[in-house]
């Protein structure tokens, strides 16, 4: 089998099974630069990684959520491999991964979520581009990543390989529905946010827009912004705070629409979520799983950033036609089939064997 080298920041619950199933295509090995993110309630559950790991020996350089890590023992996670992931530029260790794989004539293949409405503070353009036509090849998870890559270096090899999440965990309460909405107590539709609450994310968007909604708003999650946002919200707004992962499918099933109101998201992965569970989905354009996972009026809709008419007009008719509701969700699980890791894998594993 090839023999791969992942070097990447930290074990996301949600890259799991990705990397689960490229260990079932190659001989993989990840090297996570921290354990922890600052800020995210992330828990690592070691049972769960079926696949050769490591955190590398780091210090973290610099507060809040952006951040340095000087990390040693990267030359060694790549010792013996035949071709190297990095999970993008904006860390010293892809850079020594870089260095070192150009030194062996191993390919590098670089993995970018970033997109062109990034609002994000961080890299140089130009680094990013000096790096890039280093690299043998790229990997996005969809087309606003892939558009971004192009306007770095338009010759680039690109995969495009589809993030994903266990569809299955999120799909597991579904035939709960009933019992959950009654023991949630809601009797109207209801309108689900998951993620953090802090500015990038929009949710004071969200709240602009849910007064007059009639529904219930639920907002899952939590950040430096929840006692303000908790503050100005409308009556039929409910705050959960964190939601551990194994709680969250029982709210997805007791859901009639899934919204993701960023004013800048790379992904977003509880649109994949919201999709495997069968929820119609509204996002801005900013978010960047909304151009491969949302088809407008279809499944869902995507509406301009930054402005609540709009996207209260968008929930207002997902909440008022209950068929509309009902085909969408159909049509977003229909969609969540092509986002599987296996699927993510099964590129991934293609493009490193082709440039090994």
């Amino acid at each position: 089998m090839t023999r791969l080298a992942v070097i990447t920041e930290i074990p996301a619950p949600y890259r799991i099974p990705l990397f689960n199933a490229l260990s079932q295509r190659l001989d993989l090995r990840v090297a996570f630069l921290r354990r922890r993110q600052p800020g995210r309630n992330y828990a690592l559950r070691e049972d769960e990684l079926r696949f050769d790991w490591r955190v590398l020996p780091g210090l973290r350089l610099g507060a809040g959520v952006r951040w340095v890590l000087l990390n040693a023992g990267v030359r060694g996670a790549l010792r013996d491999r035949e071709a190297v992931l990095v999970g993008g530029w904006n860390q010293p260790a892809f850079w020594q991964a870089l260095a070192w794989s150009r030194a062996r004539h191993v390919p590098v293949i670089v993995w970018v979520e970033s997109t062109l409405r990034d609002a994000r503070p961080g890299f140089s353009r130009h680094a990013k581009r000096v790096f890039g036509q280093q690299a043998a090849g790229f990997v996005v998870p969809g087309r606003a990543a892939e558009a971004y890559v192009r306007s770095l270096v338009p010759d680039a090899e690109i995969a495009v390989a589809p993030n994903a999440v266990d569809a299955e965990l999120f799909a597991s309460r579904a035939s709960d529905r009933g019992r959950l909405r009654a023991e949630f107590g809601l009797a109207r539709p209801c309108v689900l946010y998951v993620g953090r609450l802090s500015p990038e994310k929009g949710v004071d968007v969200l709240l602009a827009a849910a007064g007059k909604l009639d529904a219930d708003v639920v907002v899952a999650g939590t950040g430096p912004l929840a006692a303000q946002l908790a503050a100005t919200a409308p009556p039929n707004v409910r705050f959960l705070g964190h939601v551990e992962r194994d709680a969250l499918p029982a709210w997805y099933a007791a859901a009639d629409v899934l919204c993701l109101p960023s004013r800048s998201e790379t992904w977003g992965m509880s649109l994949n979520e919201g999709a495997a569970a069968g929820l119609p989905l509204v996002a801005t354009e900013s978010v960047g799983a909304a151009w491969d996972l949302v088809e407008e009026a279809r499944n869902g809709f995507r509406v301009p950033t930054d402005d609540p008419h709009a996207l209260r007009e968008a929930l207002t008719r997902l909440v008022e036609d209950v068929d509309l509701r009902r085909s969408a969700g159909n049509r977003s699980l229909e969609l969540s089939k092509r986002f599987t890791p296996a699927a993510w894998a099964d590129v991934v594993a293609e493009v490193v064997r082709r440039k090994s």
